[in-house]
């Protein structure tokens, strides 16, 4: 039962990180991704360094998302 127990904690980070991509790759700015990273208590120099592409991708998103009205 211990290596079901494994296996469970395992999909649950796989989860766990695979939702913080998708969060991160269907955001519309830096600032809404500063906070993806903030929620997960990630500095960004460990976002950067752990998850390169997507820090390219973040690159080009607007610093933040212009006020309609």
């Amino acid at each position: 039962m211990d290596e079901q127990d494994c296996e469970s904690c395992h999909l649950e980070s796989f989860r766990e990180l695979s939702g913080f991509e998708l969060s991160v790759q269907l955001a519309a700015s830096k600032a809404d991704v500063a906070g993806i990273i903030y929620a997960h208590d990630l500095s960004e120099e460990e976002f950067s360094d752990r998850f390169p592409e997507l820090a390219k991708l973040v690159q080009d998103l607007p610093d933040d998302l212009p006020h309609l009205g």
